[in-house]
């Protein structure tokens, strides 16, 4: 069952990428080289459906040269996403495989996602209480003025507008740095400092941008201790500092992964989400119709553009021999990874996965936020900070419009996930 894969008749030219994926990150060529091209308009890789047709469970070679079993089946990988007894996610292993030469995202073993058992926990519970569902509606209000604040710039500048710049990339960093208790003003440069840590190509003037960002953190997390109050940055501060909950390098990775998460990977689902909206302008026109499609419209949006890419997947493995739903032996010690996109485009468990329904029904778990153990603890903010801004447009613009046709827009995944450079509207 891990056999590899023919591949198709291809005349592309070895130097050249496929003409559709527009990626700025060269992917490498041959057929069980992974990460695989994305389809038009960042659509699925066409590689993930030949595969689940032939082989759901192959071996692949990564960038760096290391072999992983590829999943492709929505029943595999929720079956290895939930098991974090027999799959571990323990990035501290020596022998874990690399997927980008200079990725940190994907290596540093004192993050959270990279980590498994009891020391998981131990930071998930003090991460935990921040992000529940209680605490987000605390923070609706503060979502709520950001987005009426960001708007009304955009209304006065006049259309078109460029709706990545001027608005999804702007309400996450306003909203993470008003939760660190921290001026606007830092906006610029964090999102800048969070453009080179998750950066794939990782060229030398990269690594002295991480390290600005690094030592941001640092003199953040002093400047809490100096001047304490009741930010986020200052609880988990107080966790690192009371009896020693975290260790330094735990709490800097703590608060990296929250500055990332919270401005790239919800400023990718914002723009992402209008782009699909408005590609086929009469689901736009059926929210601003109906708002009570809204709710499904988010799970929906979320399963078509998962807010951190998910073409990828997160690298696990095996502590024992397991037997998968789909039949496939994973052997102790193998690696494997699970791209969230192909679970949620497995035409098995969602007919017509390539299609955007408002009506599709929740029928099984897309994984978009993850599973088991390692569930995003922040899928409750990522959902609020959609659905108000995607409210407060349909209030403010209900005619909106791309001011560009949708497949003449460019897509990069010069970072870790797979994103619009820019999005020009007009209404």
């Amino acid at each position: 069952m891990t056999e590899s894969i023919a591949p198709e008749t291809d005349t592309t030219p070895d130097d050249a990428a496929p003409e559709t994926a527009r990626n700025s990150f060269p992917f490498p060529q041959g057929p069980d080289r992974f990460p695989f091209p994305d389809g038009p308009m960042a659509s699925p890789p066409p590689e993930f459906g030949r595969r689940r047709a032939q082989c759901p469970v192959s071996e692949v070679t990564l960038p760096m040269g290391d072999k992983v079993l590829l999943l492709v089946k929505h029943a595999d990988i929720h079956a290895v996403m939930s098991d974090d007894a027999r799959f571990t996610r323990d990035l501290s292993q020596p022998d874990r495989p690399r997927l980008f030469p200079n990725q940190e995202v994907l290596e540093d073993p004192t993050l959270v996602m990279n980590m498994n058992g009891d020391e998981h926990l131990r930071l998930r519970r003090i991460i935990g209480p921040a992000f529940t569902p209680r605490r987000v509606e605390g923070w609706r209000p503060e979502i709520a003025q950001i987005v009426g604040e960001l708007l009304d710039d955009m209304e006065a500048a006049g259309s078109p507008a460029d709706l990545m710049a001027d608005f999804a990339n702007k309400l996450p960093t306003r909203l993470v740095l008003r939760q660190f208790g921290l001026p606007d003003d830092d906006g610029a440069r964090l999102q800048r400092w969070v453009s080179a840590w998750l950066s794939v190509a990782a060229p030398e003037e990269m690594d002295a941008i991480r390290v600005e960002f690094s030592q941001w953190v640092v003199d953040t997390a002093e400047r809490s201790r100096r001047d304490p109050g009741t930010a986020l940055i200052d609880r988990l501060v107080d966790a690192h500092d009371e009896g020693d909950r975290m260790s330094d390098a735990e709490l800097e990775s703590m608060i990296r992964s929250i500055v990332a998460a919270g401005i790239e990977s919800i400023g990718n689902a914002i723009a992402r989400s209008v782009f699909t909206l408005l590609r086929d302008v009469e689901h736009w026109e059926a929210l601003v119709a109906d708002r009570s499609l809204l709710p499904g419209a988010i799970e929906e949006l979320m399963r078509v553009n998962p807010p951190g890419g998910g073409s990828v997947g997160l690298m696990r493995k095996a502590t024992e021999d397991v037997v998968l739903p789909s039949g496939a032996l994973v052997r102790a010690g193998q690696w494997v990874t699970t791209p969230v996109v192909a679970a949620a485009h497995d035409p098995e468990v969602f007919p017509e996965p390539e299609e955007f329904r408002l009506d599709r029904p929740k029928t099984a778990p897309t994984m978009i936020f993850g599973a088991g153990r390692h569930f995003c603890p922040a899928v409750h903010l990522a959902k609020a900070e959609v659905e108000v801004t995607l409210s407060a447009l349909m209030d403010r613009f209900p005619g909106l419009r791309m001011a560009v046709a949708p497949q003449d827009l460019p897509w990069s995944n010069s970072n870790f996930t797979v994103g619009l450079p820019g999005l020009p509207v007009t209404w």
